[in-house]
């Protein structure tokens, strides 16, 4: 999947605030919950001041009432033993937002959808009076991030890379940092290291293999993620080189265009898709697309995110909660790729 730009709409947003300022001084209930969340105390390492893409957000305690509109950010949250009051939905939805690998995490009722893939409901989000929002995976404006500022402290993309281009590994410290639990945030991202680690160790070939992850084909072109997309960053995490040099200058949005007469371009030593069986049909009638080599071999996997056990979702959330349940799915599609040289 791509990350087109979109056009989110205010939803009352000002008779959200509104109502959020009155609550400050006279606590009403917020939905799930018949009373206002107990005051916070203050713990070690708290508070503490996050800087961004955006600004700087301090947050003085442990949050208790998070919302998450980053696309993805519902699974570190869970993994840290936080259960979202808020949460976004991506594609293919799942009761709160919350897929078969973080279901085992979460607990209590099921979250409040406030966003659907960056169009953000800015009521439902101030009606649910939390106390911390996450936006790690997310590509924020400086007016949205104004606005969800006015309601709780805000954390914004890392400025360290595109607004969809972080690594698992930042936005998972991140959560950890503003939620009050660095510590727990660091065992987390060892353990699923380790994990790459031992996959990479017993398929020592791959580091010697070049994969694309592709997004579209269509119209006589073809996409290709960008090297900082998370799904082009889990199979460079399983030790395949995922930039050859050509793809760099060409990305524009996350993804990179080649034309049909560039095709063989996409001619590597395997190819991955994450996507829906619409564009495996189109895939199948593309005769460009089947004069490839890698194609004609059996070198490509695909993966798909709309129906269970959704290999190609886990990839494309990329998360703590998702890579070890996305492993078990997708490294024996792999081992069989490579039987078939």
């Amino acid at each position: 999947m791509s990350h087109p730009l979109r056009r989110r709409c205010l939803l009352a947003v000002a008779a959200a605030l509104a109502v959020t300022v009155t609550a400050c001084g006279a606590p009403a209930a917020s939905p799930g919950s018949s009373q206002a969340p107990a005051p916070q105390q203050a713990a070690p390492g708290m508070p503490v001041t996050i800087d961004h893409a955006l600004g700087s957000t301090t947050i003085p305690a442990p949050p208790q009432r998070v919302v998450t509109v980053g696309w993805s950010d519902q699974d570190p949250v869970l993994a840290l033993g936080v259960q979202p009051v808020g949460t976004t939905e991506w594609f293919n939805e799942q009761p709160g937002a919350i897929f078969p690998w973080a279901t085992g995490a979460a607990s209590g009722p099921s979250p409040e959808i406030v966003s659907n893939s960056g169009e953000i409901n800015f009521e439902k989000v101030a009606a649910l009076r939390p106390d911390l929002i996450l936006a790690l995976y997310e590509g924020l404006d400086q007016s949205e991030y104004d606005t969800l500022s006015k309601i709780a402290p805000t954390v914004a993309h890392s400025a360290q890379y595109d607004a969809f281009g972080a690594p698992w590994q930042d936005m998972t410290l991140t959560a950890g940092r503003a939620l009050g639990r660095e510590q727990q945030a660091r065992d987390l991202v060892a353990d699923v290291e380790r994990r790459f680690a031992a996959v990479r160790a017993a398929h020592p070939q791959w580091v010697q293999l070049t994969m694309l992850v592709m997004a579209t084909a269509e119209g006589g072109t073809y996409q290709v993620f960008s090297p900082q997309d998370p799904k082009s960053r889990f199979f460079a995490d399983l030790g395949f080189q995922t930039q050859p040099p050509w793809l760099g200058p060409r990305v524009q949005d996350n993804v990179a265009t080649v034309s049909a007469e560039e095709f063989e371009l996409l001619d590597v030593d395997r190819l991955a898709w994450t996507s829906d069986p619409d564009t495996m049909q189109v895939l199948r009638d593309d005769p460009i697309y089947n004069r490839l080599d890698v194609v004609r071999s059996g070198r490509v996997g695909y993966f798909d995110y709309t129906t269970p056990p959704f290999p190609g979702a886990a990839i494309t959330f990329n998360t703590v909660l998702s890579i070890p349940y996305a492993l078990e799915q997708v490294v024996p599609e792999l081992e069989r790729m490579d039987a078939r040289r």
